[in-house]
């Protein structure tokens, strides 16, 4: 191997694990693309392409709850839920009304907060494993929701919410935005380096005093906001809300923080890489939509791609590995292998 190939190989392999993830992924995307544009010419118009962006953005805002509290080794069932509810809430609230979203806005949120705090509470001091506890909270307030609404099927949304979403530039904002705070806050800041410890080895950090209980009620309901805050989006979106329309997102929340390399039990992942897992989601999704695959098909992939991503991350050491033997003299690689927790 010349010079050349060796320093772009080394340079390559240093990227932490998660980035090298997340990078691998918008390349993965980016082709699957390309191969749809080959072998469907009309693929990849304006609308296309607006479509992705904006799709995606439900995704980018609700999959940054669920990496939090995945980072802690669990899991949030609850957010389809709370996306319904919050989209629910804004219609019932403002009836079509610009004027009420002043109001309808923050006690909206607040109760997303209030029903991942509940979450939180639960897992944190009463000790209930989180699929149960987030499981049982949204089948809790799915029914309390159906009979508040008395089973309405549909309600409409302010036009306001609805020009919040409209249009190219504005999701790309949003979701620029999000990615750059949301990573800052993950991994940058003295809370987020708590997470990480936290979801590495609960005793140890148990021994050097962190505030376990209080930071996994804090992830929760962050966790709870972000489904509020994609729920809002949705409904502005549809121009409608239901009562079913986050189940959809459930899964793929989950399926982007894994994709994007984030470990199911806890202490590593970056949000770059749910931010990657994301965008990938949303243009599969919308080239199953161009192929008119069925909704089953398109369970069926996702937990393919779920199964996939998880035995790519069993053996991602190993790979890691084979490139270490291949670097010059004796550069070791081993310092960015797979660990519990990000260095």
């Amino acid at each position: 191997m010349n010079d050349t190939g060796t320093r772009s190989l080394v340079s390559f392999a240093t990227l932490k694990p998660e980035t090298l993830t997340a990078l691998l992924v918008l390349l993965a995307a980016t082709l699957m693309m390309l191969v749809m544009k080959v072998l469907n010419p009309a693929f990849g118009s304006v609308q296309q392409i607006a479509a992705i962006l904006t799709t995606s953005i439900f995704l980018v805002v609700a999959s940054y709850g669920q990496g939090l509290v995945i980072l802690l080794g669990g899991i949030d069932l609850s957010i389809g839920v709370v996306m319904s509810i919050a989209g629910m809430m804004i219609a019932g609230l403002t009836n079509g009304s610009n004027e009420a979203l002043t109001w309808a806005l923050p006690v909206t949120l607040a109760s997303c907060v209030a029903i991942g705090l509940l979450n939180g509470l639960g897992v944190a001091f009463l000790k209930i494993p989180p699929f149960i506890m987030t499981l049982a909270v949204g089948t809790a307030f799915f029914g309390v929701a159906l009979g508040v609404t008395a089973g309405s099927s549909q309600r409409t949304v302010a036009p306001a919410l609805q020009v919040l979403i409209g249009g190219i530039p504005i999701p790309t904002v949003l979701i620029g935005c999000f990615l750059v705070a949301g990573s800052l806050l993950q991994s940058h800041t003295t809370e987020g380096r708590k997470l990480y410890a936290i979801g590495s080895s609960m005793a140890a950090a148990r021994v050097v005093g962190l505030p376990i209980e209080a930071l996994t009620i804090a992830a929760y309901g962050v966790s709870g906001l972000c489904a509020g805050i994609s729920g809002l989006l949705l409904a502005g979106y549809s121009s409608s809300a239901t009562l079913d329309m986050g189940d959809p997102f459930l899964m793929p929340t989950i399926a982007a923080v894994v994709i994007g390399g984030a470990c199911v039990t806890g202490g590593r992942g970056l949000y770059f890489g749910t931010f990657a897992g994301a965008i990938f989601l949303s243009a599969l999704s919308t080239i199953i939509t161009v192929l008119s695959l069925s909704q089953g098909w398109r369970n069926i992939i996702q937990g393919g791609i779920i199964i996939i991503a998880l035995i790519v991350q069993s053996k991602q050491w190993y790979l890691l590995s084979i490139v270490n033997r291949r670097l010059p003299g004796k550069r070791s690689l081993y310092g960015v292998l797979p660990q519990n927790s990000e260095s």
